[in-house]
């Protein structure tokens, strides 16, 4: 017999009972997941907030005190919202690679982050079905006001916490997509490159045909796999190539970080992999980056000297875009709400604006490539040739978009990065 059902609420028959009761259980569950794997990532940062780790426990424990008493609709937006956005990251990310890879217990914590995610969801579908409370006051102006509340509230937390959120996520979990060796199309080593920790770092290896060598780093969120092209040029011109994945990223160890803040240990151990090579003369080596991978290769250059030149294509770390765009306050405000959050979730320092660096690569070459997909990739270019001094060159591509110059203009491209490395690394 339906259950009868109380003033304001619509009738519910067991299974909906059930399914409402389920809400709070399944919210639990699904916090504790979620809680479990942002901590995971915060603690094993090499510089963990601890402010931010009290954050990662507040929130979520005052959601949870919080949800009795909270409309259904903010409960349905808070669960689909914020669950979809772990389901999501937590499946491209940790979920890709334990299909891809095989089971690897650094992903414990971001599989159950998925399963959180679904619970949260769950927890939301729940909602739906639960008795609606009679409001308070029943004249139209109240619910209207409230309810206009209700949209001024909604557009607050997606501002400083759900795009922030989302952002972080997508920073902090790159997604683990399988990479084809046959994509490469040319002779090569798939190679496993020591790093800090006991980790290994995945890379690509074609053997130098003229004694020199060049280390060939990916953009954010991806992975090898997206510079075949670069590896099959810098082959055809004789170079050793390391395409190495950054940690976190394709097939290697460790945790993803799409702002370049973990990757100098990383550079380090694919130079110390290079210089032991017996067909690369250590003297000759050579950093090549697209996007996030020429930001870390101009930092790491300005910190090992074994790096004798550089070819960095779109390079623009956020603070430098911010320093030529000048952001208004709202947009200010934000991009501090999402570096915070990747603060917070990575247990990692931010890396430095690339300005005050460039100096200190002088005299070594560096060839400074910038195309006009994005606005501040241009202008924030100029300050780093600037800042650089006589040793900068930079080649500027209005028509192209970010890092697409090799797809856009190959030969033009090919002869300035093929022409600058022949002069940067000559023979002895």
């Amino acid at each position: 017999m339906p259950l009868i059902p109380s003033s304001g609420a619509r009738p519910r028959g067991p299974r909906r009972a059930r399914l409402a009761r389920a809400e709070r259980p399944l919210l639990l569950a699904g916090l504790a997941l979620v809680t479990a794997h942002l901590l995971d990532l915060a603690l094993s940062g090499p510089a963990t907030s601890w402010l931010g780790v009290a954050a990662i426990l507040a929130l979520p424990a005052a959601w949870a005190l919080a949800q009795p008493h909270v409309t259904r609709p903010t409960r349905v937006a808070l669960g689909v919202s914020i669950g979809a956005v772990a389901l999501g990251f937590g499946v491209v990310s940790h979920g890709l690679h334990v299909v891809n890879s095989g089971p690897d217990w650094r992903d414990l914590t971001g599989v159950g982050y998925a399963a959180g995610g679904a619970l949260l969801v769950a927890a939301a579908v729940a909602a739906v079905v639960a008795p609606r409370r009679a409001p308070r006051r029943r004249a139209p102006a109240w619910r209207a006001a409230h309810g206009a509340a209700w949209a001024a509230g909604a557009v607050v937390f997606a501002f400083a916490a759900l795009v922030p959120f989302t952002a972080g996520n997508l920073i902090t979990h790159a997604p683990r997509w399988a990479i084809h060796d046959a994509a490469l199309g040319i002779a090569h080593q798939d190679v496993g490159v020591p790093a800090p920790g006991g980790r290994r770092l995945s890379a690509w290896y074609v053997p130098s045909r003229n004694g020199a060598a060049v280390l060939l780093s990916h953009g954010s969120g991806g992975s090898r796999g997206r510079v075949a092209a670069h590896v099959r040029m810098l082959a055809r011109h004789g170079y050793g190539v390391l395409a190495l994945d950054n940690p976190g990223n394709g097939g290697s160890d460790g945790h993803a970080n799409g702002l370049g803040d973990n990757a100098q240990p990383a550079i380090r151990a694919g130079l110390d992999w290079l210089a032991r090579r017996p067909d690369v003369d250590p003297h000759r080596i050579a950093g090549f980056g697209l996007s996030l991978g020429g930001e870390v290769l101009l930092e790491a250059a300005a910190r090992d000297r074994r790096l004798a030149a550089v070819v960095s294509d779109g390079a623009t770390r956020p603070m430098d875009a911010d320093a030529v765009l000048h952001p208004g306050a709202v947009e200010h405000a934000q991009g501090w709400l999402m570096g915070q959050t990747v603060r917070t979730v990575s247990g990692m320092e931010p890396s430095p604006s690339l300005v005050g660096l460039m100096p200190r690569i002088a005299p070594r070459p560096v060839l400074l490539v910038a195309g006009g997909g994005f606005p501040a990739e241009i202008p924030a270019s100029r300050r780093y040739r600037d800042a650089g001094g006589r040793s900068v060159a930079l080649w500027t591509l209005p028509d192209t978009g970010h890092t697409a110059g090799l797809r856009t203009h190959p030969a033009a491209y090919e002869r300035r990065t093929v022409g600058f490395l022949d002069r940067a690394l000559p023979a002895a």
